[in-house]
């Protein structure tokens, strides 16, 4: 949510939207003194994809968000394509000039058929931006992709890794100082899915759940080429000794953070001790067409990271990160009990659904609302969840947008649904499976009707209803 921003129809209320024009991949997340800085890719002149700059959001509790003045404007280089930020503490840039320590963005210059990395530099908390005068700091080695730098400090090797995504796979770069940067290695060419272009990565180090290890995960975005079609992010577990990546996984296969047609270009906050990302809440079949007004795209809810090991392989777990500062409201709420046709009148979004189940059930969850509803439906016989948006509301903006999307499920014990006036987000067991999806209801969901496939009733453990204010 942002302060002071217009109330229209498809106007997120507890995702991140600007005030006015268009918005996708989120660029330069940085914790700093409290802060969260959220950067965006932005044209401030349209609500659909133009000339690049760097919008800019602060927030210091990831739900409440201040719209701060454009950051990084497009040059005599090129507009300002994707990357990251970080708090340069001990100075190695040689860019701090008083005593707040010095904030580096790191992006992509995209001139006319040539992309470069370019710094940039803050000395007053984020709040205003001076670009370096040698940019740019990393030329193309002659390669059509060559952008969405993400850069952060190597604590085992004393320098800064540079991820950079070029068309069909990732390179790393090492640098002392954020200025001189040297190659060291690349990785997947024969990897992952290559549906499209290899986009935003991220190289983080995430902790194992109920173990002392941590684990290395490459996140990359991929457009299109995602399992239910357009824009998606698949990632890969491994280890970085600080030169080169090397998976544990066999080159085949396929991880998705997220089966959802909406969750993309996701990266993680530098500066925070628990790993959180967001991610772009859009998909580039549609970006360009969805029914808003004022504005034209939204950021997920923030999540944290982790993963879960069972046998030796790897799982990303996302929670997502509910400020203390919202306010909820339970609205329904029963244990221990079944249903063969429940329905539940709900309030205005947003709103969270929180259920636990005896076993993998096979049961619909319909939002309901003026002109249509969105059908979530949960088939323990096939083990998949489906998402059906061919029934929900207005689907004609694209050719692409009405679809019936699955992930699959090999078991099933909750599912947390958080949802906003145009997303559902479906976190399910723990978050260890993901779904965020995008709809246009004429109005307001009015009712949730829960209702099981088959003959027997479907028997819970809890069923409760919260609505959501800030």
């Amino acid at each position: 949510m942002t302060k002071e921003t217009s109330v229209e129809m498809f106007r997120p209320a507890m995702h991140f939207s600007p005030a006015k024009h268009w918005i996708n991949d989120p660029n330069g997340l940085v914790y700093y003194k409290g802060e969260y800085h959220l950067f965006y890719q932005y044209h401030p002149h349209s609500t659909i994809w133009g000339p690049m700059h760097w919008g800019h959001a602060v927030s210091k509790d990831l739900a409440l968000w201040e719209e701060l003045p454009i950051a990084l404007y497009p040059d005599e280089l090129g507009a300002i394509f994707s990357g990251s930020a970080v708090v340069d503490w001990n100075n190695t840039s040689g860019l701090q000039t008083g005593e707040e320590a010095v904030m580096v963005a790191i992006f992509t210059h995209h001139g006319e058929d040539n992309e470069k990395q370019s710094i940039a530099y803050s000395n007053d908390r984020g709040r205003t931006w001076v670009k370096y005068e040698g940019n740019p700091v990393l030329l193309n080695p002659d390669l059509k992709d060559f952008r969405d730098p993400k850069v952060f400090w190597h604590e085992e090797t004393s320098k800064w890794i540079m991820s950079l995504a070029c068309g069909d796979h990732i390179r790393f770069y090492a640098s002392p100082n954020l200025k001189d940067w040297e190659y060291l290695s690349s990785f997947g060419e024969t990897f992952g899915n290559h549906g499209g272009v290899w986009e935003c990565p991220d190289l983080i180090h995430l902790k194992v759940e109920g173990e002392q290890a941590k684990k290395w995960v490459l996140i990359v975005s991929v457009n299109p080429g995602g399992p239910n079609g357009g824009s998606a992010i698949q990632y890969f577990t491994g280890d970085f000794d600080g030169t080169t990546f090397v998976t544990d996984q066999c080159e085949s296969e396929e991880k998705w953070a997220d089966w959802g047609r909406d969750f993309y270009a996701a990266v993680t906050w530098s500066g925070t001790e628990q790993p959180i990302w967001i991610g772009w809440m859009n998909n580039w079949q549609y970006a360009n067409q969805t029914p808003t007004a004022e504005f034209r795209g939204s950021m997920s809810i923030p999540r944290s990271l982790s993963l879960e090991n069972k046998e030796g392989l790897y799982t990303l777990i996302q929670k997502p990160i509910l400020s203390d500062k919202m306010e909820s409201d339970t609205i329904f709420n029963r244990q221990d009990g079944s249903f063969k046709n429940l329905t539940v009148k709900v309030p205005e979004q947003p709103f969270m659904v929180d259920m636990k189940l005896n076993s993998l059930s096979s049961f619909a969850l319909s939002l309901k609302g003026e002109g249509g509803q969105l059908d979530i439906e949960f088939d323990g016989v096939s083990q998949e969840l489906r998402v059906d948006r061919t029934k929900s509301g207005m689907i004609g903006f694209s050719e692409h947008f009405a679809s019936l999307d699955t992930m699959p499920l090999e078991s099933f014990e909750d599912v947390l649904l958080l949802v906003d006036k145009a997303s559902v987000e479906l976190f399910v067991n723990g978050g260890r499976s993901v779904m965020t999806e995008s709809f246009y209801l004429a109005g307001s969901i009015e009712a949730l009707e829960f209702k099981s496939f088959l003959k027997e009733p479907v028997e819970y453990k809890q069923i409760r209803i919260q609505s959501i204010s800030l």
